[in-house]
């Protein structure tokens, strides 16, 4: 396993690992062709974007008022998955082995 370092940069953003850190599927097992950015409930300013995120949709005439609640309630049970499981390194560098089957598969489309 890697020793952890610092981020400097976003992953993507690393000649090492140009193809970010994250493979995101479609449920009908397709790679996202769009750029799109991963959070996580163990990242202390996760919840912090999703309420950021909810507050926008505020604004938005077509937003639900219902998604606009589920994703203030997401934020919220992700402050408490935190509290209960501890907080992650969002801004640590890689720390585990490589999927080569899984790179591979990154580099077909947008990973984050």
């Amino acid at each position: 396993m890697p020793e952890k370092q610092p981020l400097t940069g976003l992953f993507r953003d690393n000649p090492a690992t140009p193809e970010g850190k994250y493979l995101v599927k479609r449920r009908d097992g397709t790679v996202v062709e769009w750029p799109h950015f991963v959070l996580g409930a163990r990242d202390p300013h996760a919840a912090v974007a999703l309420r950021a995120y909810a507050n926008s949709l505020e604004n938005d005439p077509n937003a639900h008022p219902d998604f606009i609640a589920r994703v203030r309630w997401w934020a919220d049970r992700w402050d408490q998955y935190r509290a209960a499981h501890g907080e992650g390194d969002p801004c640590m560098g890689p720390h585990r082995v490589d999927g080569p089957a899984t790179i591979a598969e990154m580099k077909k489309g947008w990973s984050a």
